[in-house]
């Protein structure tokens, strides 16, 4: 080898020591450093939180349901007339507005024959009560005189005696009487009429459809009250009654609504130890299938600590600063409410973890961020 050479291998070696000696003194450094972080302690918040008397509230969330509901089912049988061409879901009607129609001309014709059988039924008797009950035969000859056929058949005078009742029984006036009564009745139930002011959420009608006793036409439901109906932990019910109120609100809309509670559940629910609690509201923008919170409130809690939820985990624990180190001490937890959790159990003037710090542990150093 040459001199060359061997002033080539000599420089390799003192580059390769020396870049050995530089990577050991930085690690070694970087050990002191991260020692001396460590015995003085990672930089943290605390609170010093008091006790005091903190308002509480059960919040559920629950779907409305209208209070008045109307399934609209026919009792008759026939062809609907074309007015449910109108009866479209959407459209309102307003009470006694009508909605639907079922062709009744034939029944009705029916009933004109009925109500002449009982003109001439009646008007045969008159002759035997002016004979036999001279009291009752003006009574019954100003009734059948005011009969008019295309009118609602008045109320029968009243037997003065049981003789008379007897001999009005006896001449058939009576079952005559009664089943063209019950045709006027019938009648009426191929008009379909709004019970009450609503709205038509759902149809099964079409003009010219033929219906029957039972055929479902459609559904029709009130829009002036609510029901919301959620679930109460068992625990909760104590403070809860018929008539509390309820502030409602929604996450899809603004505004807010009042409720009061109407009705309570009388069983339980095994499984989440639940009860169900109704409550009644109305509104303007509510709507039949939204959801709504409710919020109730309760007693105040006396002497509470508000804490960050995010600071008590699952086995209620928190750290707190002692001696420049963590501790874990377990507290009470009362309730946990949005983002607090209101706890008891913890002494006055305790130093609170404030910051999040993964991986935790009990001695762990730490320095309290002034």
């Amino acid at each position: 080898m040459n001199r060359k050479g061997v002033s080539l291998a000599i420089a390799i070696v003192i580059i390769i020591i020396a870049v050995v000696f530089v990577k050991a003194i930085t690690s070694s450094k970087d050990k002191v450093s991260k020692a001396s972080a460590e015995k003085a302690g990672l930089l943290v918040d605390v609170m010093y939180p008091e006790p005091e008397t903190i308002e509480q509230f059960y919040t559920g969330t629950g779907k409305l349901r209208a209070v008045d509901r109307f399934e609209i089912v026919a009792q008759v049988e026939g062809q609907l007339l074309p007015s449910a061409r109108s009866f479209k879901e959407g459209n309102s009607y307003r009470k006694g507005d009508l909605m639907l129609e079922i062709d009744q001309q034939e029944f009705y014709m029916n009933l004109l024959a009925q109500k002449s059988e009982f003109i001439t039924l009646t008007t045969s008797i008159l002759p035997d009560l002016k004979s036999d009950y001279p009291d009752a035969y003006p009574l019954w000859k100003t009734y059948v005189s005011s009969i008019d056929v295309n009118a609602p058949l008045a109320k029968m005078p009243k037997a003065q005696s049981e003789q008379e009742h007897f001999y009005l029984s006896g001449k058939g006036i009576l079952s005559k009487y009664y089943s063209v009564k019950s045709g006027e009745e019938k009648l009426a139930k191929y008009s379909i009429r709004a019970p009450f002011t609503g709205v038509v959420t759902a149809v099964k009608a079409e003009a010219g459809k033929a219906v029957r006793p039972g055929s479902e036409l459609g559904t029709m439901i009130s829009t002036a009250n609510y029901d919301l109906e959620i679930t109460i932990p068992l625990s909760s019910m104590q403070q809860i009654k018929v008539g509390t109120v309820a502030h409602l609100s929604s996450s899809d809309i603004a505004g807010s609504w009042t409720g009061k509670v109407v009705r309570i559940s009388g069983d339980i629910d095994e499984q989440s130890q639940s009860v169900k609690v109704f409550i009644r509201t109305q509104g303007q923008e509510l709507k039949e299938g939204m959801y709504l919170n409710a919020e109730i409130a309760q007693k105040p809690l006396e002497n509470a600590i508000k804490i960050p939820r995010k600071m008590v985990d699952d086995n209620n624990r928190l750290f707190i600063v002692e001696n420049n180190a963590l501790k874990s001490i377990r507290v009470n937890v009362i309730t946990r409410q949005s983002d607090y959790a209101i706890v008891t159990g913890l002494p006055t003037d305790t130093p609170v973890l404030a910051t999040v710090v993964k991986s935790a542990y009990d001695g762990m150093p730490v320095r309290v961020n002034e």
